[in-house]
């Protein structure tokens, strides 16, 4: 099932337990984990591909096994590509439970089958995530410095928003250090 970045607020994290966010925007990826999945636990586990590829028991014992202390966890795959679509498709087969995971993935071609999967299935999301246009940035630093009460040109902003080059982690990072600087 595709939902589109715009509509962050449709996941149902009662109903879907797996993700993939797809793309090249980094900054608003980061920024649907902090705020909507870290809240769902506080036993957050990440895993690159490469660890689940080599030793796939280790990670399946981590995903089914049950504690007293780990009620729900969140385990994220970083770097995911093709090569992992058998393992995620032997999760969904065994339908988890108090555990949500999200694969994080650049930019996926549509020929992929890793997002051929997310995309046909209707039991997991695939979220894909674009670098933001210029607007959108301008929009972002606009709200931050109004929240702040700092007093901007539109000038500065433009400046800050050319330098984050389409990504608002770079945005973000250059926001921060203004915060630094007041």
């Amino acid at each position: 099932m595709i939902i589109k970045s715009k509509e962050i607020n449709k996941i149902n994290l009662k109903k879907n337990n797996i993700y993939l966010l797809y793309g090249e925007n980094e900054g608003f990826k980061n920024k649907v984990i902090n705020d909507t999945f870290k809240k769902f636990s506080k036993n957050i586990y990440k895993y690159d591909e490469k660890e689940i590829l080599k030793n796939k028991e280790n990670f399946f014992n981590k995903i089914f096994s049950k504690s007293f202390f780990e009620k729900e966890k969140l385990i994220i795959i970083l770097r995911s590509t093709d090569k992992i679509v058998n393992i995620i498709e032997e999760i969904i087969e065994k339908k988890i439970e108090d555990t949500k995971i999200i694969l994080l993935a650049n930019i996926l071609e549509k020929k992929s089958k890793l997002r051929i999967l997310f995309e046909k299935n209707k039991n997991i999301v695939c979220i894909p995530f674009y670098a933001d246009n210029f607007q959108t940035l301008n929009n972002i630093a606009n709200n931050y410095f109004k929240e702040k009460k700092i007093p901007i040109s539109q000038e500065a902003i433009n400046i800050l928003v050319a330098r984050s080059r389409g990504d608002r982690l770079n945005l973000n990072n250059e926001l921060a250090k203004i915060e630094n600087f007041t």
